[in-house]
């Protein structure tokens, strides 16, 4: 998406090389749905979805066959991102057992006092995320 984007730029977002490079990153995300389908773990099944939801979001936007802005191919690219970011996290969290996605999973699992509002679900593992996530990016000089 990266070089469809550079594409875009230089020879506008419905050129010929930028709707190759979209459907290539279709290819690759009907690919990541199929090998990701049949896992039975929710984290996978959640990136599985969110995997569909972009490749619908690609089709909606019409960028694979040259029909999106620039802007909506950088909010593509954006959303690809995040996706390969959600991936390499279950990945150190399910098969590196001294990464730091580890400590993170055992203190989400640690009991609570009390129930939780259910407004309020979810909140806490999400800014642990969030947090991470940041981490992440300021190890990569992002």
């Amino acid at each position: 998406m990266r070089e469809g984007l550079q594409r875009a730029e230089v020879d506008g977002s419905n050129s010929e090389g930028v709707i190759e490079k979209v459907k290539g990153v279709v290819e690759e995300l009907t690919g990541f749905e199929a090998d990701t389908e049949t896992v039975e773990n929710p984290e996978v099944s959640a990136i599985n979805a969110e995997a569909r939801e972009i490749r619908k979001f690609i089709y909606a936007s019409k960028a694979e066959i040259g029909g999106a802005s620039t802007e909506i191919l950088q909010e593509i690219k954006k959303k690809i991102d995040g996706l390969v970011d959600a991936v390499y996290i279950l990945r150190q969290k399910e098969e590196c057992p001294t990464c730091k996605i580890k400590k993170l999973e055992e203190e989400e699992q640690e009991p609570q006092e009390k129930p939780m509002d259910l407004s309020e679900y979810g909140k806490t593992a999400s800014e642990k995320r969030r947090q991470l996530m940041e981490e992440i990016r300021s190890e990569l000089g992002q």
